[in-house]
């Protein structure tokens, strides 16, 4: 009998939590409204605002996930499962929030629960879902397996990190069986805890975005000096120079785009605005999305554009050095010589060099015009000397250099690292 009487007593407790009217948005005890219940104030504006901003988040979840399978040939990689899941979480985080904040099941029994894991299991897998989209074409631009290692454990590292607590703080709001004190207690470690795990996110996303970025920019350095590299791909879509350039541009504008969006989101937060924030996510993450499936997958044409091509400059620069067929003679060259009066002789190097070097010193060839001759021709003049020694220094000094930036890219194991140095780009 008590404990039926304590339990009635906790869940009028929690019940009375989530009747008490919903604090204006931006003060300081805004932070937990909603977390307990739903949304009880009377605002007609701020429900119709919550309702788009939900409805958004669907409308743009199940477009996108439409997109997947029409696009898709192949329903596998980790680049389509994590966009189908991340794409896929939007809806049940939506749902969530829908049946919560409208308190379309009641927030004081235990099926109230249902809302809160609806939106919890959407939450995972959008907001971390979105991460590792970004992290599975980490590897069109680097290869470096340092940098998408330290990625990959910062993804993973987050998850108990920033998940868990979050999720025990969130049930516990919810719970049933607590006290109003104790419930109280849970409700505001919630609303710090939100923002930990706000700016843990935020830092883990812009992180990828300024790879992405950085990368990118140094792939348009490559494609601005080295023209020849970026032709057109038959039977794989027109690739040309300036598509691939507009394409590079766009994963600038993307990434630049998340980071915005991400710092609108956290301003929302820390303005203690908990109604919009959760209900403007849903719309930011399904953006973000729908921005990188529509760009990202240009990258695997990049890709390929840049492997088909490897072995035709390889060949055409090939053809460029290798000397033309030697003749008969020892030199293989033959030089065509201009005689004062306009006649045109032809002969070898060697023969040439015969000519100038032998006979008296005031004997020239046939082909040089004594009267045009100034100074001593047979010695280099002291200045060019040493002009040429400190030339020599510097190319020395350049030279090292070049070598430590090598030694450098070498370590981070990048095909545009490979690609700047075939060419000998900075």
């Amino acid at each position: 009998m008590s404990s039926t009487l304590s339990r009635t007593a906790t869940a009028s407790s929690a019940a009375s939590i989530s009747a008490t009217p919903t604090p204006a948005q931006g003060s300081l005890d805004s932070a937990g409204a909603g977390i307990t219940g739903g949304y009880t104030g009377d605002s007609l504006s701020l429900q119709i605002i919550i309702a788009i901003l939900l409805g958004l988040s669907l409308y743009n979840a199940i477009e996108l996930i439409v997109l997947i399978f029409v696009t898709f040939q192949k329903y596998r990689g980790l680049y389509f499962w994590s966009l189908f899941f991340s794409g896929f979480g939007i809806i049940p985080y939506a749902l969530g929030f829908v049946i919560k904040f409208f308190r379309l099941l009641d927030p004081g029994e235990d099926v109230g629960y249902a809302a809160v894991f609806l939106l919890t299991i959407g939450w995972y897998l959008m907001v971390t879902g979105q991460s590792v989209v970004l992290w599975s074409r980490l590897h069109l631009l680097t290869n470096s397996r340092r940098v998408i290692r330290y990625t990959l454990i910062m993804i993973l590292v987050n998850i108990p990190l920033l998940h868990f607590p979050t999720t025990i703080l969130t049930f516990a709001s919810n719970s049933n069986s607590l006290d109003h004190k104790t419930l109280l207690r849970f409700v505001n470690g919630y609303g710090i805890m939100e923002k930990i795990q706000m700016v843990g996110f935020f830092i883990q996303e812009t992180i990828l975005s300024v790879i992405y970025i950085k990368e990118t920019l140094r792939l348009l350095k490559l494609s601005d000096s080295v023209q020849d590299d970026i032709t057109s791909v038959p039977e794989e879509g027109d690739l040309r120079h300036g598509n691939m350039r507009k394409t590079m541009y766009q994963i600038l504008a993307i990434n630049a785009i998340i980071i915005a969006m991400d710092i609108a989101l956290l301003s929302v937060e820390f303005a203690n605005l908990y109604l919009i924030e959760t209900t403007l996510k849903g719309v930011v993450y399904s953006i973000k999305l729908k921005l990188e499936f529509a760009v990202l997958s240009k990258l695997v044409q990049i890709v390929r554009t840049k492997n088909s091509n490897s072995s035709g400059l390889n060949h055409s620069s090939l053809e460029r050095h290798i000397s033309p067929p030697m003749a008969a003679n020892s030199t293989g060259l033959e030089l065509h010589k201009k005689d004062t009066n306009g006649t045109v002789r032809t002969g070898s190097a060697a023969n040439i060099r015969s000519s100038v070097s032998s006979g008296p010193a005031n004997q020239w060839p046939s082909f040089v015009e004594p009267s045009l001759v100034q100074g001593d021709v047979t010695h280099a003049p002291l200045s060019t000397i040493l002009s040429s020694e400190n030339t020599d220094e510097d190319e020395d000094g350049q030279l090292g250099k070049e070598r430590e930036k090598r030694k450098r890219r070498q370590t981070r194991q990048s095909w545009i690292d490979e690609e700047m140095d075939k060419h000998n780009i900075g």
